[in-house]
């Protein structure tokens, strides 16, 4: 049987000497080269840096970079670890790999007929993929059918501080879920060779999470639409934007105004538009697979609150890719492993199988609804990379119902949002262009006659 594994496979070596360097900065006199000089002493630095992170300065340690290989764990260890928005990752494309031959995590805590009846379930998701692949439904759309035990393997690199607060998540409120205690457990005895002690007077001072109880009932749903709502918006965004704008003084009044109709375009187009980053919007997302709540959550400037998994699966409702409604034999293929699953779901919580382990039995296509705010530069960036023609169907989607929502609560502003090519003039993709650039002007897309 594999085991999930999480190495670090690589550390700057020389980064405790900066560590160090930096604990002395604010209390030494010297430049900063005078001081590096005096870190060396690998015994002395880990001292002084314990100290100083006892005292509550954990940015020392920031200036030390680890990169972490994950290694066959599960698609719930995947999107645990993808939150912890400090850090870079890189992950194997379900768009584009097949994940026939890929496997599946079995929590060792099934056994005998709870085993067998997860095997069973597991198994026949991955022959739904397979045949659903036979019938030429891109890998993109199959996917969907896959469960969240499906074996991922994904790069990470990560500051020192940022890593101190995950692991202490995994050995936290993450060990419910015994994949990702162990996986906790192996981190936690890496970085104790490298920041010895650290991590433990760390989980000492660890403030209890209060957790939403997860599901055991479960049903079989039908298909649902990705749809957006803007919960919560500025008073008078023009009004703010105005202030921001004369503020700054980077865009010269027009008739009085700054935020005028000339000056926003070009804000919207400028290299740093740091004065949208002052208007702040609440939006409720509805409706989205747990596939597409990866491509959400790797947009780091937002503050998302997600559902457990587990009340995905509960829910049972699903996405219908177009490729799948297309061919009766293909839908009725996806139809029943959706259907099949929260089967099996409801029989092993029967069984007395805990509602963690349930969770593995949620599928990529399972959708459930989030809350996030998001600033309207983040904004801009989502819609620039996410309403252009080249993202994923499903995203695509969501992000242009979200701009249709926020073009009725501020029109002026996001009138003129859209992907790239509209905002900027020019698409980042190169050769694997769409070849239809559009014009945004009032929340009307036309497509350009000039080429890009």
């Amino acid at each position: 049987m594999k085991q999930s594994q999480a190495k670090i496979i690589h550390e700057n070596r020389q980064a405790l000497n900066v560590a160090a360097s930096a604990a002395r900065m604010s209390t030494q006199h010297g430049t900063a080269l005078e001081i590096y000089a005096r870190s060396g002493d690998r015994e002395k630095d880990l001292k002084l840096i314990g100290k100083v992170m006892q005292s509550g300065h954990k940015s020392v340690v920031e200036h030390q970079t680890l990169s972490i290989a994950f290694n066959d764990v599960s698609v719930l260890v995947e999107q645990f670890v993808i939150e912890f928005r400090l850090a870079s990752f890189t992950v194997k494309s379900r768009r584009y790999v097949d994940f026939s031959d890929a496997g599946f995590v079995v929590p060792e805590s099934l056994n005998g007929k709870t085993a067998e009846r997860y095997r069973q379930g597991m198994s026949a998701l991955f022959s739904a993929y397979g045949a659903l692949l036979e019938r030429g439904v891109p890998k993109e759309d199959a996917r969907f059918v896959l469960p969240y035990s499906l074996r991922s393997n994904f790069f990470m690199t990560i500051d020192a501080r940022e890593l101190m607060h995950m692991i202490c998540a995994m050995l936290d409120r993450g060990a419910r879920w015994e994949e990702l205690h162990a996986l906790g457990l192996q981190l936690k005895e890496q970085f104790d060779a490298l920041y010895p002690d650290a991590l433990d007077a760390e989980l000492a001072r660890q403030t209890a999470c209060a957790e939403a109880p997860l599901p055991r009932a479960f049903r079989a749903g039908s298909p649902a639409v990705g749809d957006a709502e803007v919960v919560c918006a500025p008073g008078d965004a023009m009004a703010l934007l105005e202030q921001a704008m004369a503020f700054s003084g980077r865009f010269a009044p027009r008739n009085g105004r700054c935020a005028c109709p000339e000056n926003v375009r070009a804000l919207l187009a400028d290299g740093r538009p740091r004065e949208l980053e002052l208007l702040n919007y609440v939006i409720r997302i509805r409706n989205i697979s747990l596939a597409c709540l990866t491509h959400f959550t790797r947009h780091r400037i937002q503050s998302p609150l997600i559902p457990a998994v587990a009340s995905a699966l509960a829910r049972g409702d699903y996405v219908l890719p177009a490729t799948v409604a297309a061919d009766p034999e293909a839908e009725a293929i996806y139809r029943r492993a959706f259907a099949a699953q929260a089967e099996m779901a409801g029989e092993m919580s029967a069984m007395g199988v805990s509602p963690e382990v349930l969770s593995y039995c949620a599928m990529s296509g399972h959708v459930l609804d989030m809350l996030t705010a998001m600033n309207a530069r983040e904004l801009l960036h989502f819609a620039q990379l996410r309403t252009c023609r080249r993202a994923q169907w499903e995203i695509r989607g969501v992000a242009r119902r979200m701009l249709e929502r926020l073009n009725d609560s501020t029109p002026e502003i996001f009138g003129g949002y859209g992907p790239s090519c509209a905002i900027a003039g020019a698409c980042p993709e190169g050769k694997m262009s769409c070849g239809h650039p559009v014009r945004v002007e009032g929340g009307v897309w036309t497509e350009r006659s000039d080429v890009i």
